[in-house]
């Protein structure tokens, strides 16, 4: 018994890519959802971009309803990690979709581009990596 051939996806069927961006005294939240496909790539670079340039407290990227992640988005993530670096912008990703994890894992990016839970733990992780009074010290 063989098994079926899978269906291409329809296009008419697919969400579009959407994005929106909340600013807080804590940090600004880009939220993606849909499917980041090559046709907005550029859009989401630059709303990336945009959001550095304003040097908020933090930057993060939420893909928690991301459905589709082309190799090209995680490009601009990683670019967007040196940029942030540069500019001295904490910067983070949040929401472990399958979209966005599976090509993660199959480039073996996890340790350059790590992704956290929610917005809250990647938040959290950042305000305790950026406290040096959070960290244990020998005594």
């Amino acid at each position: 018994m063989s098994s079926p051939v899978p269906r291409p996806r329809d296009p008419r069927r697919r969400p579009p890519a959407s994005f929106a961006v909340a600013r807080t005294s804590q940090a600004s939240v880009v939220a993606a959802s849909g499917e980041l496909d090559l046709t907005v790539t550029a859009q989401f670079a630059a709303l990336l971009a945009t959001e550095l340039h304003r040097r908020p407290p933090a930057l993060i990227c939420d893909t928690s309803a991301v459905e589709f992640c082309a190799a090209r988005i995680l490009t601009i993530l990683i670019d967007t990690i040196t940029d942030s670096a540069v500019a001295w912008v904490p910067f983070a990703v949040a929401g472990r979709s399958r979209a966005l994890l599976r090509p993660i894992t199959a480039l073996d990016l996890e340790r350059v581009l790590p992704v956290h839970n929610s917005v809250a733990e990647a938040l959290n992780r950042m305000t305790l990596s950026a406290d040096p009074s959070s960290l244990d010290s020998p005594r």
